[in-house]
C-alpha cells in the first residue's frame, strides 16, 4: 500500500513547535489512536477506532481519546505535549514520520498491530510492540505442536511468496528441530530443598514427516507423492490473506479437508475465518491468542455484548486487540504519577501481544478487564 509523504519541517522550527513546556495545555489525558480511516485497509482502522472508543466509554472517564487517519494529513492543531499514550499504526511508513516528535517528548507509543521488531527499535523503552513477529509466531506455533501429547507424525507446510510467510515457516522448522530449553529454577533459599527442574523439551520426532509446499504445489494436494494416500495429521498455512482465500476451496475438495489447520496472524482475518467455516475446514489454531468464541472468559463475552449493542455489528480481533490496548494504557497512566513512572510501568511489561497481561490485578475500584489472558483454552479460531 503506497503511503502519503509528508515535507519536514525544518529542525528548528520542528524542535520549537514541539518543545516540553512550549504548549499551556492542561493536564496530560489525551490518548491518540492513529489508524487507516481511508485507503484499502480503512475497514480494519474503523474496526480498531471502534474498539478503542468502547475501551474509554467502558474505563476512560476523565480521559479523550483523538483519533487521526493514518493515511490522512496530521492535524496541524494536535499538540503532542500533552498526549499521555499514542496507540495504533498499520504501516511503518507512517509511524516512522511520527515517531521523532514522540521520542523527542518521551512519550510513550504502544504498536498493537505491527509485528516487525525494528518499530518498537526506533525507541526502545518508549516504543512498544504487542503483536509477536513472524519468527516470533513460528516459534510459537512450533512449541503448541511440542507441547501436544500426541505429536503429529505428518505435518504438512504450505508457504506463501512474501518474507514473512518464509520466516514464520523458518522459525517453525527449526524450533520443532531445536526447541528452547526452560531455564533451570532459581537456587531457594537456605534450608529449603531446590526445586525440581522443569522437564526438557524433546524435538519432534526424526522420523516425523514435515513437508514444506509453495502454494502452486498445494493447489494439487493428490500431487503430493510423499503422503501417498495419507493424510496429514496438521497443516500449517504460512499465507497472506488472497492466498489463504485461494486454497481454501482447493482444500476443501481435497482428502486434506478434516485435517486440522494452523498459521499465523492472517488467518485470523474475518474473511478467512468466514470462508474457511462455510467450507467446513478446520481452522483450529491461529494467532493472536484471543478466542473471540470463548463463552468462558466473562470479560470477553461482556466486550463483545457491548460492542454489538453500539456497532450493530459482531466485533473482530482487531476491535479486540484495540480495546485492550487503550485498556492498558488506561491503566498505565492511573497507575503513574509521572512521565517516568508511566514509562517505567510499560517498560515492565512483556510486549509480545496483549495475551501476557492481566489487566484485572491490582489497582483497586474496578480496574479494566483484559479480554486476552493466558489460558490453553483461550486458543482457537479467531471469527
Amino acid at each position: 500500500m503506497s503511503v502519503r509523504q509528508v515535507t519536514a519541517l525544518p529542525i528548528l522550527i520542528f524542535l520549537m513547535l514541539l518543545a516540553p513546556g512550549a504548549s499551556s495545555a492542561g493536564e496530560a489525558g489525551l490518548f491518540v489512536l492513529t489508524v487507516p480511516l481511508s485507503g484499502p485497509l480503512e475497514p480494519l482502522g474503523r474496526n480498531a477506532a471502534q474498539g478503542a472508543e468502547l475501551a474509554l466509554k467502558t474505563w476512560g472517564g476523565g480521559y479523550e481519546l483523538k483519533v487521526e487517519d493514518e493515511n490522512g494529513e496530521p492535524d496541524p492543531y494536535l499538540d503532542p505535549a500533552p498526549v499521555s499514550v499514542a496507540l495504533g499504526y498499520f504501516t511503518e511508513s507512517r509511524f516512522s514520520e511520527d515517531a521523532p516528535r514522540y521520542l523527542y517528548l518521551k512519550k510513550p507509543v504502544m504498536l498493537p498491530f505491527l509485528t516487525n521488531p525494528e518499530a518498537a527499535g526506533r525507541g526502545p523503552n518508549s516504543f512498544f510492540r504487542l503483536m509477536p513477529s513472524s519468527t516470533e509466531q513460528g516459534r510459537y506455533l512450533a512449541l503448541e505442536v511440542l507441547e501436544m501429547k500426541k505429536r503429529p507424525q505428518r505435518i504438512l507446510i504450505v508457504q506463501g511468496v512474501g518474507p514473512r510467510q518464509a520466516e514464520l515457516v523458518g522459525a517453525f522448522s527449526e524450533t520443532l528441530a531445536a526447541p528452547p530449553q526452560p531455564p533451570p529454577p532459581p537456587p531457594p533459599p537456605p534450608g529449603q530443598r531446590p526445586p525440581r527442574s522443569p522437564a526438557p523439551i524433546k524435538p519432534l520426532d526424526s522420523k516425523a514427516l514435515v513437508l514444506i509446499k509453495d502454494l502452486e504445489q498445494a493447489m494439487r494436494p493428490d500431487d503430493i507423492p510423499e503422503l501417498a494416500k495419507n493424510t496429514p495429521d496438521l497443516i500449517l498455512l504460512a499465507l497472506d490473506l488472497p492466498e489463504a482465500l485461494s486454497l481454501a476451496p482447493v482444500l476443501a475438495e481435497s482428502r486434506f479437508k478434516k485435517s486440522p489447520l494452523w498459521g499465523g496472524i492472517v488467518l485470523g482475518f474475518r474473511e478467512t475465518g468466514a470462508a474457511y467455516a462455510s467450507l467446513s475446514l478446520d481452522l483450529s489454531l491461529c494467532l493472536p491468542v484471543v478466542n473471540l468464541a470463548d463463552t468462558r472468559n466473562r470479560a470477553l463475552q461482556d466486550f463483545k455484548r457491548k460492542y454489538i449493542t453500539d456497532y450493530q455489528a459482531h466485533p473482530t480481533w482487531i476491535a479486540a486487540l484495540a480495546y485492550d490496548s487503550l485498556n492498558l494504557a488506561i491503566k498505565a497512566v492511573a497507575s503513574s504519577d509521572s512521565p517516568e513512572s508511566l514509562l517505567a510501568f510499560l517498560s515492565s511489561q512483556p510486549h509480545h501481544s496483549l495475551a501476557a497481561y492481566d489487566l484485572a490485578a491490582g489497582g483497586g475500584g474496578t480496574p479494566p478487564m483484559g479480554l486476552m489472558p493466558v489460558r490453553a483454552e483461550t486458543l482457537g479460531f479467531l471469527p
